[in-house]
């Protein structure tokens, strides 16, 4: 008889919701939201964007639950690609995934050094490198971003239940937060949105642009917790 496939839970109802406000609202968001998303389709437009970009989220995530269910085990779109497809698709899936998460990562190892630069100033500034694109690269900052990913990565790997406690906090803390900053924006400058798209461009293409983009926060969302 054939064992029944299934995962170890390794964290709370909680502390998925956290994990999926880890995985889909990055420090990058926050400033995609003002240079791209608002140049290109107003507060109005943006807002209605992601609310339809969060209909399509909605029905992938619907067909991620289902397969969840079917194939329980660990591997994520590989497994599932794979089990429906064929393994040719699954080797293909895996490839494409690994690329899309190496193209990122670069992303979120530099906001460290910003991070340095922002709150403690030039102390990581060491060691010049390079200027890339008007940006200088220090020593200093890679071997800080270097030393942070190994950190956590360790840290994740090895005391899951802390991981998942400490990940819980700081999504609530950031959340909270968030809160905060729109009520007192809201009492501060009230509920105008004016002009509510970019002038001189229709509305219906301003909220399509933001719309198809939703979907690339399944890199995001491609995540599952392993085996114990």
């Amino acid at each position: 008889m054939q064992n029944e496939r299934k995962l170890t839970r390794n964290v709370s109802p909680l502390a998925v919701w956290a994990f999926s406000i880890g995985t889909s609202i990055g420090w990058g968001s926050l400033v995609v939201t003002s240079n791209h998303y608002l140049a290109q389709a107003g507060p109005l437009g943006s807002a209605v964007g992601m609310v339809l970009g969060g209909l399509i989220m909605a029905v992938i995530s619907a067909n991620y639950a289902y397969l969840m269910n079917v194939y329980p085990s660990a591997g994520g779109a590989y497994t599932y690609a794979s089990e429906t497809l064929d393994h040719d698709y699954g080797f293909l899936t895996a490839w494409f995934l690994s690329l899309t998460y190496l193209a990122v990562l670069w992303a979120n190892a530099t906001s460290i050094p910003l991070f340095a630069r922002y709150f403690i100033g030039n102390t990581f500034r060491v060691g010049y490198i390079y200027t890339l694109f008007g940006y200088e690269v220090y020593l200093g900052e890679a071997l800080l971003s270097i030393g942070a990913l190994l950190l956590v990565g360790a840290f994740c790997a090895r005391q899951k239940q802390a991981a998942s406690m400490a990940m819980t906090a700081m999504a609530i803390l950031f959340s909270a937060g968030i809160v905060i900053c729109f009520l007192v924006a809201i009492v501060r400058h009230g509920t105008g949105f004016e002009p509510g798209y970019v002038p001189d461009k229709p509305a219906l293409d301003q909220i399509v642009r933001i719309a198809v983009i939703s979907p690339w926060a399944f890199i995001g969302f491609e995540k599952h917790f392993p085996r114990d």
